[in-house]
């Protein structure tokens, strides 16, 4: 359960349905829009249905709560975690969220985790400030990285294998690697006990383009690649750029699994796609050879430049999810907006009128 100090006033009671507005009720150029000066939603529903948004501001992380998932509060003060002020480490300018694993039940007592800790943050790091981007250039260094909390509020790091405390190295660091300049935006399933699958992207230097690629790992922390899982699409697609930030959930209906992904375009703009694997491994095939959210069609549309770091939802009904994601203006201004489906089959998306925070 989450501190009191942490929770708004209203609760969101698991037996009532959750419904945004209309879409109708807002300006088409604020259409979906939640939260502005921010990006890389990492969004939660605890089971007494208490929301959590851990997102970035800046160069650093921000944590705000909500009782629905549409109401925003303020952000928690202090910042949930800074870069690092350790010269040796691979997180001394910009820190970055990309997932959150819950870590309740028999998983949390299970032998596997070393830790008594609920949260289980992990993030991307860089020494570089231009991480703080929107979206960061292909030359930009940047590994994943582990921090865990009681709380969601109060981190401390964890270090991984790598030199840097990083939890995977590339370029010299793994010579046999195709990942040469990052590993980032690590996000984390847990299939089973003693078996987590880790999605993170990086930049091919031989395709030009951007990859995913998977590692499994026993117990969160050591980490073993096994090889790339999804890329770009062909000549003319909305992701033959290259596609990169996966997040990958468990469908309960279908019992797979999906992925919803940032793709680019070949002039580098991005949309969402999506994804369907039987085992979360291999045989990872896109759904449709179109975007399932597009950038906004209006000229001034608050995410027109492009809609990306995609966080899927899973709600109470086995086919109603919410896609929370980071849009892009033309001012450059990241925001974070959602989407819902409530639809039979694989999600159809409309950009959800919300209230603005």
């Amino acid at each position: 359960m989450l501190p009191a100090a942490l929770l708004s006033p209203t609760r969101c009671l698991l037996g009532s349905p959750l419904r945004c507005h209309a879409p109708t009720q807002q300006p088409a150029v604020s259409r979906g829009l939640l939260l502005r000066d921010a990006g890389s939603p990492v969004v939660k529903r605890l089971p007494a249905g208490d929301w959590l948004l851990w997102y970035q501001s800046g160069a650093r992380f921000a944590l705000s709560t909500s009782p629905d998932g549409l109401r925003w509060s303020p952000p928690v003060e202090p910042d949930p975690l800074l870069p690092s002020t350790d010269w040796w480490v691979f997180d001394t300018a910009v820190v970055r969220p990309a997932d959150v694993l819950v870590i309740s039940g028999p998983d949390a007592s299970s032998r596997r985790f070393p830790s008594s800790a609920v949260y289980w943050l992990y993030y991307t790091g860089s020494n570089d400030v231009r991480l703080a981007s929107p979206s960061p250039a292909a030359d930009v260094v940047a590994l994943p990285g582990l921090a865990i909390s009681q709380d969601g509020r109060h981190w401390a790091r964890i270090e991984g294998d790598h030199h840097t405390g990083a939890l995977l190295g590339v370029g010299e660091d793994y010579p046999q690697g195709w990942e040469k300049r990052c590993a980032a935006a690590p996000k984390v399933v847990l299939h089973a006990d003693g078996d987590l699958r880790m999605y993170y992207h990086s930049f091919d230097e031989m395709s030009q383009r951007y990859a995913i690629g998977v590692a499994r790992s026993r117990d969160g922390i050591r980490w073993i690649r096994v090889g790339k899982v999804l890329e770009g699409g062909g000549p003319g697609s909305f992701d033959e750029g290259g596609v990169r930030q996966g997040h990958v959930v468990r469908d309960r209906a279908a019992r797979r699994y999906i992925m919803v992904y940032e793709g680019l375009d070949r002039d580098g703009r991005m949309s969402i796609g999506m994804a369907v694997s039987e085992d979360g491994l291999k045989g990872w095939r896109r759904c449709s050879e179109l975007p399932v959210l597009h950038p906004s069609q209006e000229d001034d549309g608050w995410d027109v430049a492009g809609v990306g770091s995609p966080c899927l939802v899973q709600m109470d009904g086995v086919y109603d999810w919410r896609l929370y994601y980071m849009g892009v203006g033309r001012d450059g201004e990241a925001a974070i907006g959602m989407a819902h489906s409530e639809g039979q089959g694989l999600p159809r998306f409309e950009k959800c009128d919300a209230v603005l925070m």
